[in-house]
């Protein structure tokens, strides 16, 4: 049900969007400058000089990216210099794919896909910004069903959005956690994320169970299905979504990188202090997402996790968590230290801003 779903999602207190970071345009700077030093063309940027395009990709259009859209509703990025441009694809695994074929320059990724991709050797990821604190993918079952626990989950069906989803490994890890194999004690099938397709499968019986995302439960619900949720406590304590990058874009734009991860946590901190302001601007930027109450409700949800616990930044993240998510996935280790790739360096620069002049920024935007 909505309520229960509400409730856990407000218990939740303790990763990903995704940048690509284009260097595009030279704004009339010398080869020096603009051609060698893209870090320079994005420092000149504030100074008249041509903006730098960052492409950001994301795994699905939601109001669980209302800190983007208000950044960019603001002119937060404007502001730093950057013009960013806004990619959706199809879920988490899609996005890895592309930022590591270099179709993008930072991406908003689930950390399991990421995961994954570290497992495969892709060590040159760097996971920069945090910005779901606690779990956006959940495993249910209609309420009436004779599944109580993870364990009852032998010889039982789950559906997902896609294989290749990011919340398949989040589920292989429940079924792995409650003593079963993924591999032959349950099957996984897609069957869509959250659609009139998916809901058919659970009325009739075609899978047992869905694990999904805040976006996918949530619609369920509203189309009538009333779901009772069997994932284990852990998984409220395991890193969720964020902002990852390769290594060669950190590394020759940082700079504009910083810009962007500042601009949006003043996009994510105008969704704390005012959330009837970042409705208004939901609802203008995607108003088919608000056509029923799917959308109001998504964003009530996601707005208590979408912020760090109290005494951290806005951003914060941990090899230690990372650690945990790698256990609870059954994920192999890289050879490299975790410390490399989880990195916490640019929170000190995305938590540089002045929180009252946001707030009188949301202010202003209250009445729409």
């Amino acid at each position: 049900m909505i309520r229960q779903l509400r409730r856990l999602r407000f218990t939740v207190l303790a990763l990903v969007l995704s940048m690509v970071v284009y260097a595009c345009g030279d704004g009339g700077a010398s080869d020096d400058t603009a051609e060698n030093n893209p870090t320079a063309t994005q420092a000149e940027a504030g100074d008249g000089g041509a903006p730098m395009t960052l492409q950001v990709l994301f795994p699905i259009n939601s109001p669980i990216l209302h800190g983007y859209r208000v950044a960019e509703q603001a002119g937060y990025y404007e502001e730093e210099g950057i013009d960013v441009q806004f990619e959706f694809l199809d879920g988490g695994g899609e996005v890895v794919t592309q930022l590591l074929a270099g179709n993008g320059d930072i991406g908003n990724i689930p950390v399991g896909p990421v995961v994954e991709a570290i497992e495969e050797g892709h060590t040159d990821l760097r996971a920069i910004w945090n910005y779901v604190y606690g779990s956006i993918f959940y495993l249910g079952v209609p309420v009436d069903s004779d599944i109580q626990s993870a364990e009852d989950l032998a010889g039982h069906s789950i559906g997902v959005s896609d294989l290749a989803g990011g919340e398949v490994p989040i589920m292989r890890g429940i079924v792995e956690t409650a003593g079963l194999d993924p591999e032959s004690d349950v099957e996984f099938v897609p069957i869509g994320a959250g659609t009139a397709l998916s809901l058919r499968a659970l009325q009739d019986g075609e899978v047992d169970a869905f694990g999904g995302s805040v976006n996918d439960m949530i619609a369920l619900e509203v189309q009538g299905m009333e779901l009772r949720y069997i994932q284990p406590d852990v998984l409220l304590e395991l890193p969720a979504s964020g902002l990852v990058v390769n290594e060669a874009t950190l590394s020759e734009q940082r700079e504009a990188v910083e810009g962007f991860l500042r601009a949006s946590t003043k996009g994510f901190y105008w969704g704390q202090v005012k959330p009837e302001a970042t409705l208004c601007v939901l609802r203008e930027a995607t108003p088919e997402q608000f056509t029923d109450e799917t959308g109001e409700l998504i964003l009530e949800a996601v707005l208590p996790i979408t912020w760090a616990p109290e005494g951290e930044l806005m951003g914060h993240q941990s090899a230690d968590t990372w650690l945990t998510f790698f256990e609870f996935i059954g994920a192999d280790l890289p050879d490299v230290e975790l410390e490399e790739i989880v990195i916490d360096d640019l929170l000190e620069a995305a938590n540089d801003f002045d929180r009252d002049a946001v707030e009188e920024d949301a202010n202003s935007h209250a009445d729409c």
